[in-house]
């Protein structure tokens, strides 16, 4: 009985609980957006065109796949910027398959194939956008802040580390309190949509 009645409450509600997480997440998928062109832009400036179907263009996004999984999250928005970075960079199959998100990376072999780009602004260039990456969720926690040093070691920039807390602060600033409380409703009305969409789907 209790089961039915929530499927008619689903039913009864979904437009307008829809049309409202919708306007609750709007200001956040602007910013995420936002933050995404950034990330790109940054990627795009770390992998001129000539490494980008190469081996080094693999590990430089290997390396920045592995500081977005260091937090242990991984989430859509993440998932739509590595779709993008993947589509410019005109990887071989072989070269796509490597790219695995559910193992721990090899740190080693990702240090050894970033200690071996020969050219130094193109170090510095790829290690501003680790910390990029490291920073983009305002947070830079220790996890986060562990790989990047090591990242940066194998770079030759280990003193680019310290240009994280003011990262973080840039990313944190573009996003107020209560506008991370609205994104946070939106979210839960969302998921409580969910079994709505499942229904239907």
């Amino acid at each position: 009985m209790a089961r039915r009645q929530r499927s008619y409450l689903h039913r009864l509600l979904a437009r307008p609980a829809g049309v409202l997480s919708a306007w609750l997440l709007a200001p956040s998928q602007r910013r995420a957006a936002q933050v995404r062109k950034r990330l790109v832009s940054s990627l795009v400036t770390a992998l001129p065109p000539a490494v980008q179907a190469t081996d080094q263009g693999l590990v430089i996004v290997q390396g920045a796949l592995a500081l977005s999984l260091a937090d242990g999250r991984f989430g859509q928005q993440e998932w739509e910027l590595y779709r993008e970075c993947l589509a410019r960079l005109k990887l071989s199959d072989s070269q796509l398959r490597s790219i695995n998100m559910r193992d721990s990376p090899d740190l080693g072999r990702i240090g050894a194939g970033l200690a071996a780009l020969g050219d130094s602004a193109h170090r510095l260039a790829v290690g501003r956008c680790y910390c990029l990456f490291a920073a983009a969720d305002g947070e830079g926690d220790a996890a986060e802040l562990g790989l990047l040093k090591t990242l940066l070691e194998a770079l030759g920039h280990p003193e680019l580390a310290q240009e994280l807390p003011a990262l973080c602060r840039q990313f944190r600033q573009s996003e107020s309190w209560l506008a991370r409380q609205r994104a946070a409703w939106g979210e839960r009305l969302a998921r409580w949509l969910l079994p709505t969409a499942a229904a239907h789907g």
